[in-house]
């Protein structure tokens, strides 16, 4: 017998009734159709018909609405749903301070190209010039001017029929190489106009697609060079993510060092047999070794800007004539103009090819004899690894591995004294918390001690992902719901990084957004936020989202009482001590109050002994305040370099 039942789902794609709905409706239409799942905002006045479009949306099974307690927070949140994801991540606000709130945060994404649509309101268009409340128009507060700097699209909505045409825009633009922000300001009475259905772009899904294309001809050159070398490096930043799998067999079959920036760090096993290290901000001497080693005859950079947190204050051993630089963004090579190759297209596509070239089972036969590299801490790098997983009543402490790559205070990441090191307690948090698990590093001194000393065991040694990307496979059931089986199917099955941090803006506080966005992304993976004391006092209400959407994130803060990264770079360069000291919190109290539950430690024995096991099986955040030592220097010797150099 046929079923009646005409309600209520809509395949993403597919055409709905031709019935009035209102410009809110407009947007979250399109936001459906291209998959995304999570709107991050804070509701208010002139937003308002916003909010009541995604009410309605949510009812048919389009995009969710998570409520931050600030505005720059839903920024972060989006920006860290967007990385883990890879799909557009979406924020708003009302007019007025709602948008000015909100500009760290998208001013972040941008920076680091993070594709995010920021939507902001208006007071009616016809109440512009009257001094209305929260006004925001270009004879007010002008937001579309400040907007203008951190944004690749940024527009004002004047009428109703420029909605779907702008909107569309702002999309495609988003995803555009250079990816980054964009910006639509709308209008109170634009939002709920009545519009006619969504006529443009019936699947905008296809359009935001990137080409895979290559040259050719320099395809054949990189083939070329590898074939004639000596001896190659693989330095890899955040732009080889969909391409780490090809690269790293191409690496094990040319015995090739893999090196990465910061931003790619989370990319590869630190215990891959071809790893040696972060360069950049808080990096490893092995890595700036391999990259000063003469006998290597090509450095091959992939998907990196060359910025300064990324390089550690641009160093002569990576930018000379030996660099060859592979970057689907083409804003990358203004920071390699003296590398003797640049190819531009998408890395995987690229390296797709040179693994077509080599042939499926042939060893590459070169000109010249191939040497092998000495990995640092060889001695005590190659153990078998052991991962230690706590049960409640543990307490040994003495479960040791060592990455393969040099670590500056070894004999402190090892250390079971108390209050515990900032090395220590990285060293452990990796082999007590489940494979899978998203690692975040906030803007501050946790960001050094990550890069350094955080090593996060990964059970893909012999190649950290698979060359396939299937990102490209449908995401959308025919209900139009995002089935647990399909869910994973983009970014977040392919190429996802264990480990994520800000960029060269260094948002302080954007490490608790990200995580709760990347916790979205990834309901079934704990995520552990990296933070310190003065992150919290700043962004630490944010917390409260994990815990009212029932997500699994970790919030361990480094409490030395001080802006730590300003009390020890004062010392470092010099300068007077001031400004960096901050009251002692108890903020295991502080989450306690909030209703997450928490606890604060002192002691490598006490951080082992938390049940992590059970942590994890709640869906639930949880806080540990770790006391650390507060003379222990984070790894601060290229930030000082660089700051040396403009004084």
């Amino acid at each position: 017998m046929q079923s009646t039942d005409n309600t209520n789902t809509t395949p993403a794609g597919a055409s709905i009734e031709a019935a009035p709905m209102e410009g809110g409706d407009l947007i979250v239409h399109y936001l459906q159709q291209i998959g995304v799942e999570y709107v991050f905002g804070v509701p208010g006045g002139a937003i308002e018909p916003l909010v009541n479009a995604i009410a309605r949306g949510m009812r048919r099974g389009g995009p969710k609405l998570v409520v931050a307690r600030h505005e720059s927070g839903a920024a972060f949140m989006a920006d860290g749903y967007a990385r883990e994801t890879g799909k557009l991540g979406v924020c708003f606000a009302t007019t007025g301070p709602g948008a000015t709130n909100m500009i760290t945060g998208v001013a972040s994404a941008h920076q680091d190209g993070i594709p995010l649509l920021a939507i902001t309101a208006q007071t009616k268009l016809e109440n512009f010039g009257r001094g209305g409340l929260q006004e925001s128009s270009c004879t007010a507060i002008d937001t579309i001017g400040i907007y203008k700097h951190i944004t690749k699209y940024n527009t004002l909505i004047s009428h109703q029929n420029q909605l779907e045409r702008k909107l569309i825009k702002a999309i495609l633009s988003a995803f555009q190489q250079p990816c980054g922000a964009v910006h639509l300001s709308v209008p109170l009475d634009i939002t709920r106009a009545i519009t006619q259905p969504p006529s443009l772009a019936p699947n905008l899904a296809d359009l935001i697609k990137k080409p895979s294309t290559i040259d050719r001809a320099k395809v054949e050159d990189l083939y070329a060079k590898i074939s004639g070398a000596r001896k190659i490096c693989f330095l890899l930043g955040e732009g080889a993510r969909g391409a780490v799998g090809r690269i790293l067999a191409l690496a094990l079959r040319l015995d090739a060092p893999v090196l990465t920036t910061p931003y790619g760090k989370g990319l590869i096993s630190p215990f891959h047999r071809q790893f040696r290290g972060v360069i950049g901000m808080g990096g490893h001497r092995s890595a700036l070794a391999t990259l000063n080693n003469q006998s290597v005859d090509y450095i091959i950079a992939v998907g990196t800007s060359f910025g300064e947190f990324a390089t550690g204050s641009w160093p002569d051993a990576a930018l000379h004539h030996r660099l060859i630089h592979v970057d689907a963004n083409p804003e990358h090579f203004h920071g390699s103009h003296m590398a003797q190759l640049h190819i531009l297209g998408d890395p995987l596509a690229i390296f797709n090819q040179i693994d077509e070239f080599l042939g499926p089972s042939q060893p590459l036969e070169t000109t010249n004899k191939r040497e092998t590299f000495t990995a640092p801490n060889q001695v005590i790098g190659q153990q078998s690894l052991s991962i230690f997983h706590s049960t409640p009543n543990t307490t040994s402490t003495s479960f040791h591995h060592i990455p393969n790559c040099s670590l500056d205070d070894p004999e402190k990441y090892l250390s079971d004294a108390s209050p515990i090191k900032p090395q220590r307690l990285m060293g452990i948090l990796p082999r007590v918390l489940p494979a899978g698990t998203r690692f975040i590093a906030d803007g501050t001194g946790a960001n050094f001690w990550a890069i350094h000393y955080l090593h996060i065991p990964d059970r893909r040694i012999a190649e950290r992902r698979s060359a396939a990307d299937r990102r490209n496979l449908p995401m959308i059931s025919t209900d139009n719901r995002t089935t647990s089986a399909r869910r994973r199917t983009d970014q977040r099955q392919t190429s996802e990084s264990l480990f994520r941090c800000p960029g060269e803006f260094g948002s302080m506080g954007w490490g608790l957004g990200a995580a709760i966005g990347t916790a979205l992304g990834s309901p079934d993976m704990p995520v552990v936020v990296l933070t310190g004391d003065g992150s919290m006092l700043m962004n630490g209400q944010e917390m409260t989202v994990a815990l009212q959407k029932q997500l699994c994130v970790i919030f361990v803060v480094m409490n030395d009482s001080a802006l730590g990264t300003v009390k020890h770079g004062q010392r470092l360069s010099g300068a007077e001590p001031i400004g960096f000291d901050l009251p002692e919190v108890n903020f295991a109290a502080m989450a306690q109050a909030m209703g997450i539950n928490a606890c604060r430690i002192q002691s490598p024995t006490q951080l082992i002994s938390i049940d992590f096991f059970k942590i994890c099986q709640k869906k639930q955040p949880y806080l540990i305040d770790v006391l650390v030592d507060t003379e222990e220097v984070p790894p601060l010797g290229g930030r000082m370099k660089a700051l040396e150099a403009i004084s």
